[in-house]
């Protein structure tokens, strides 16, 4: 799938709101040419514990426009948890008709991403349950990875709230859809954009 990004319109509310309404341009020449957002969505905290129900990734061409998309719905082999549902809308019905097994999804996964760096917004969150099924499947990440929650932290000091539909509200991004992976990962990418921007760094 192709999903049409205009990344530097969407930066640039990120840069308004970041310096007090002082437009200027958003440099994405330290970015990574092409890198990868993901997201996950779980049925709790704990990689040990709990199971991966979505999966959404981003394939970022830096020069640009035209981004490739990921995503997809795995089936867990337990219930769904209500709490989940009332948080992403994943409901037991939609992972049982449209649900992948684990092993077919995380292929997937793979093979989307590649070598490819890898940002998330909470990336040790993220992390941890993608290791969990990459160490049974006899997998290894060696991905670059960077966290966009770190970098919004340090670019923005002080804020009261670092949640990914709080910085969306406050760079005036639409946060419909919050909890669900793919949504997150366009949010995801416009907080990676401006953060790294203001730090001059990518990670």
């Amino acid at each position: 799938m192709e999903w049409l990004l205009v990344l530097g319109a969407g930066a640039v509310l990120w840069i308004l709101w970041a310096n007090r309404g002082r437009k200027r341009a958003v440099d994405l020449s330290h970015l990574p040419e092409r890198f990868v957002v993901f997201d996950l969505e779980t049925t709790g905290l704990n990689a040990f514990e709990h199971e991966i129900i979505e999966f959404g990734a981003i394939r970022v061409n830096r020069d640009s426009i035209n981004h490739e998309t990921f995503q997809t719905l795995v089936k867990p082999s337990k219930k769904v948890p209500r709490k989940i549902t009332q948080i992403t809308g994943i409901t037991q019905a939609m992972l049982d008709a449209e649900g992948e097994p684990l092993d077919q999804a995380f292929s997937e996964f793979i093979a989307f991403v590649g070598d490819l760096p890898l940002v998330s917004f909470n990336s040790e969150f993220d992390m941890a349950f993608l290791e969990r099924a990459a160490a049974s499947r006899g997998h290894k990440f060696r991905n670059r990875v960077a966290c966009a929650l770190k970098m919004a932290r340090r670019a923005w000091p002080g804020r009261r709230s670092y949640r990914l539909a709080d910085l969306a509200r406050d760079g005036n991004l639409e946060s419909n859809d919050a909890h669900r992976a793919l949504a997150d990962c366009k949010r995801a990418l416009i907080v990676y954009t401006a953060a790294a921007d203001k730090l001059r760094s990518i990670s």
